[in-house]
């Protein structure tokens, strides 16, 4: 018997429902309760670990040099003053548009 072809939004939906099944139930575990001496006890050294390793990671950065910074500062100051540009010559055009409109 030859198998019959079935479309792909019920091949999703069969294989949505066989995920369901098979998916186990969550475990029921209790949760922890916190020592809050423990964490109050605990919360100055996890701050300063924090930022020794915030220094760590930054001394890790391949900063830019100061002429690749001062390019990409001339090229994104460019940028904006053409999208100023632009966006200043469509407003200006619609600003027209709606006052003949309005003549009308």
């Amino acid at each position: 018997m030859a198998k019959r072809k079935v479309s792909r939004k019920y091949k999703k939906k069969a294989i949505m429902e066989r995920q369901m099944q098979e998916r186990k139930p969550p475990s029921s575990q209790p949760r922890k309760k916190i020592n809050w001496k423990q964490f109050i006890k605990k919360l100055p050294s996890r701050i300063a670990k924090f930022y020794r390793n915030v220094i760590h990671e930054l001394k890790r950065v391949t900063w830019p040099t100061r002429k690749a910074l001062l390019n990409y500062t001339i090229v994104v100051i460019v940028t904006i003053i053409i999208f100023a540009i632009i966006l200043g010559v469509f407003d200006l055009g619609f600003l027209r548009l709606v006052e003949l409109m309005t003549k009308i």
